[in-house]
């Protein structure tokens, strides 16, 4: 990025309001589905709003998949802590989980109350070939950053290799950071770093930062006072925490743990309760760890859904915060540059191997492989926002399934 590009991303960060940041994340917190947050985020923040470089984005990736958590939640909020400090992470960590939160809780609700009805079947079978491609076109959009020559195209293809034969973050992540310091320590230690700009963008305002972080504090101690006023909400809170704060790698990661949690030793859910919460968490938008949603509603009602998706994320916008003034500071450190640019790199074939996995499930017959290659043609050929080729292929799904 020029000198120029980045002053450009300083003169529009400082015009950008609170209302304006969460705005923005309440708009993609409909759209984006698992991954495909990589290429909302790249689409609104980054190409349109020109709020962060494109650089930057690729240092809030890494670092989320650094971190336990999700991923993409740990992404939204290293991009509002950039930009607004400890009140920027919170109203987008809030902006993008507010809407998945409404349409898990919605969806919890009519399950529970009228069952499995065909209809609502239909649509969600739809609705799931359409993320498949949704999924494909995000990792397209980032793979376009993150693998820019042959070498980020090997560690892409080392990455899906092992995940295939031992699927395991840490091996991954591992593994790729050492090759990104063997194929691009050197062409990292010889780009001349614009020190200016970077001190400009690692610049808070610290007594600023101490207060909004105090009122957070106090914030979440209220919080979990008044989930101590019923024993049942502090323990649905406490059970998701621990695994959000311990469990590396994306939503899928998780479901073991989580099937452990709640159906072995808690017994909150049935097995066939625990698929059904899954599958929505697939095919709502955001993280699909918003299947804490769907337990917590059923546990306690709406308190317990804002008590379980409070649970599983509140780590990332903890652990995010706590860090990403030490990233900062390392980011532009040669080695460190390489070992990054090698983590972003892999992410690419791990999604790959996602992407794969859930074609397999989804994209069970003709008509669903039809719905995901249309899709895939509308996000890559056309500029239909994300909602609209939601809602129209879910439709068009509807009416095949009368026809065929």
């Amino acid at each position: 990025m020029s000198t120029n590009d980045g002053e450009l991303v300083l003169e529009r960060r400082n015009t950008i309001s609170l209302m304006e940041l969460f705005a923005a994340y309440l708009r993609m917190g409909f759209t984006a589905f698992g991954p495909a947050m990589m290429a909302e985020t790249k689409k609104h923040i980054v190409k349109k709003k020109k709020w962060i470089s494109e650089e930057e984005f690729l240092n809030g990736l890494a670092l989320g998949q650094l971190l336990t958590g999700a991923t993409f939640v740990s992404l939204t909020v290293y991009i509002g802590y950039r930009l607004r400090g400890v009140s920027g992470a919170v109203v987008s960590f809030l902006g993008f989980l507010l809407p998945p939160f409404m349409v898990m809780t919605l969806l919890s609700y009519l399950y529970f109350a009228f069952g499995e009805l065909s209809l609502v079947k239909i649509l969600f079978k739809g609705v799931v070939a359409i993320v498949v491609a949704l999924i494909t076109n995000a990792v397209w959009e980032v793979g376009k950053s993150a693998v820019t020559d042959y070498k980020g195209g090997i560690i892409a293809l080392l990455a899906l290799g092992v995940m295939v034969v031992y699927p395991n973050i840490f091996v991954v992540l591992g593994m790729a950071a050492i090759a990104g310091l063997l194929l691009f320590y050197q062409g990292a230690k010889k780009v001349a770093e614009n020190k200016s700009l970077s001190a400009n963008n690692g610049l808070m305002n610290k007594s600023k930062t101490l207060k909004e972080a105090v009122i957070l504090f106090l914030a979440l101690v209220t919080l979990i006072w008044v989930a101590a006023l019923q024993p049942v909400l502090l323990q649905l809170g406490g059970v998701f925490f621990r695994m959000g704060a311990l469990v590396f790698g994306n939503g899928f990661t998780m479901i073991p743990l989580i099937q452990q949690e709640v159906v072995s030793h808690y017994h909150w859910l049935t097995m066939n309760e625990f698929a059904v919460g899954l599958a929505l968490g697939q095919i709502t938008p955001g993280p699909v760890l918003i299947t804490a949603t769907f337990v917590g509603y059923k546990v306690a009602g709406i308190k317990g859904a804002v008590a379980g998706t409070l649970g599983i994320f509140l780590p990332s916008l903890l652990l995010v915060m706590f860090t990403a003034e030490v990233h900062q500071k390392i980011k532009n450190n040669p080695l460190v540059k390489a070992a990054i640019k090698g983590m972003v790199a892999s992410f690419v074939g791990m999604m790959l191997v996602v992407i794969v996995g859930l074609a397999r499930h989804s994209l069970v017959d003709m008509p669903t492989l039809i719905l995901a290659i249309l899709a895939l043609l509308a996000f890559r050929l056309t500029k239909l926002d994300a909602l609209w080729v939601i809602t129209g292929g879910a439709a068009l799904y509807l009416a095949m399934s009368q026809w065929l």
